[in-house]
């Protein structure tokens, strides 16, 4: 499914940038759960490789995050990573390694502040989508 945009409740966008902010140099990584294109919770999880080139969800803790979005009856909508060196674009090993491709791929890069771009992976070439942050009174959970 091609996705086009992603709306990110202000909550949820801080729980991203903290974490990314907090694991630095190391790249972050984390699962968002919504539905359609709304975001309603951001998970973050270990990145078990340790790295600030690459990213790989220790693999226990992302099942138990599946496992969570499931009984919360939300769907996998995007995965986030961080480049803590840029660039804010997927890398060739972000694209090979990509393995769900209904979600949307967020990486968070400082350049020169920590900035969010949303990319989809579904197709041959990475396509941006676009990312929008929710006003604060713009945060209802499921109010879409």
């Amino acid at each position: 499914m091609a996705r086009f945009a992603i709306d990110i409740p202000m909550d949820v966008w801080t729980t991203m940038l903290d974490h990314v902010q907090a694991i630095s140099p190391e790249e972050g990584c984390g699962i968002l759960g919504g539905r359609g294109d709304r975001a309603h919770l951001a998970i973050p999880v270990e990145n078990e490789l340790h790295s600030a080139t690459r990213f790989r969800m220790a693999p226990a803790a992302q099942i138990e995050v599946m496992f969570s979005l499931d009984q919360l009856g939300l769907d996998l909508i995007a995965i986030y990573h961080s480049h803590p060196s840029g660039p804010a674009e997927p890398s060739p090993t972000d694209l090979a390694e990509a393995a769900y491709p209904e979600a949307a791929y967020l990486i968070w890069c400082p350049s020169p502040e920590w900035t969010c771009r949303g990319f989809d992976l579904s197709g041959t070439e990475p396509r941006p989508i676009l990312v929008r942050r929710l006003a604060a009174n713009d945060e209802g959970w499921f109010s879409r």
